[in-house]
């Protein structure tokens, strides 16, 4: 019994301190715990610089390095959050053909975060390729596409281009592989008038060749040609019916095909006259043979014929003269 008596006196002699250090233990153990020591995998952009003056990398680097770390989990945790994290691959003391090791020493100084380790990283390495810089001026080809109008069309001389030639720069190499370039094409569908528009520039196929230029200014100059349009159903207007009288057409209305440039062909077309076709029947031919041909408007510069040439006609009624 005075055993277990001493025993209840040491357990609830200073609580509360021997509570709160039981408290404190945990709390410690926990935060030891979360800050333990981890490892990690993250990618990395990659960044070239410092490349010699007048060159140019034409090689296969990697765009992202996958890197492993070990460290406390709040430092690591800090590299994962971190958006604005680059690895800056300096070129200036490199060589064409060298070949460049991402050493993890090297990666660890540029960490915006201490104390963590790169256990490791791939690609471990790339090889430094190296080409002479050159600009030179190639010219600039336009096309079009589509059917302009009928009447209309581009001929082998109708483009301009301007400017006509365009700056590229790129890897020596690859830069005189370029003849020419290729402006976006012009779009000539049913176009009846010549045309002004501003075409993107192509990117040549060429790796890594940049133009110096994303657009010019593509000139089309349509070529006009003859053409021929009908017009269906146009009503024959009657002149020369005796007076008193109401004469009447075979038929009433007739087709009239239009012969000439394409622009006045069109704009007639599109507005013809009233009296467009005319049958006369006060002739004695006429009046003998009760036909009468078929006359068309005039306008300078087309052939306007209607179909049939000749129509029948008759006079209906005559009108009597009124009793006094």
């Amino acid at each position: 019994m005075e055993l277990l008596h001493r025993l209840r006196e040491l357990a609830v002699h200073n609580f509360g301190l021997k509570a709160l250090a039981v408290l404190l233990a945990v709390l410690v153990h926990l935060v030891v715990q979360r800050d333990s020591v981890r490892e990690a995998d993250f990618d990395v952009p990659v960044v070239l610089t410092n490349q010699r003056r007048g060159e140019v990398f034409t090689g296969t680097a990697p765009e992202r390095l996958r890197i492993r770390v070990r460290g406390r989990w709040a430092g690591v945790r800090e590299l994962l959050g971190d958006p604005s994290l680059r690895l800056v691959v300096d070129l200036g003391a490199y060589r064409n053909g060298e070949r460049y090791i991402f050493e993890a020493r090297a990666i660890e100084q540029q960490l915006p975060v201490r104390h963590i380790d790169v256990v490791s990283a791939t690609p471990t390495a790339f090889d430094v390729r190296l080409e002479k810089l050159e600009e030179r001026m190639v010219l600039v080809e336009a096309s079009t596409t589509g059917e302009a109008a009928p009447g209309f069309r581009a001929g082998p001389r109708s483009l301009r281009v301007d400017p006509d030639r365009v700056r590229l720069s790129g890897p020596a190499s690859a830069v005189r592989r370029v003849a020419s370039v290729r402006a976006t094409p012009v779009d000539l569908a049913g176009t009846e008038v010549d045309l002004r528009v501003v075409a993107s520039l192509l990117p040549p196929a060429e790796h890594l060749v940049r133009l110096g230029a994303d657009q010019v200014t593509v000139s089309v100059h349509l070529d006009e040609g003859d053409v021929e349009r009908t017009l269906p159903g146009v009503p024959v207007s009657v002149r020369g019916c005796p007076d008193g009288s109401r004469c009447i057409v075979d038929p009433a209305d007739v087709a009239v095909r239009v012969e000439g440039l394409a622009r006045a062909v069109a704009t007639f077309v599109r507005q013809p006259p009233q009296f467009l076709v005319v049958a006369e029947v006060g002739g004695p031919i006429a009046r003998s043979e009760r036909t009468a041909r078929l006359t068309a408007a005039v306008s300078k510069g087309l052939s306007i014929t209607p179909h049939p040439a000749t129509v029948k006609f008759a006079v209906l009624s005559e009108v009597q003269p009124a009793r006094p």
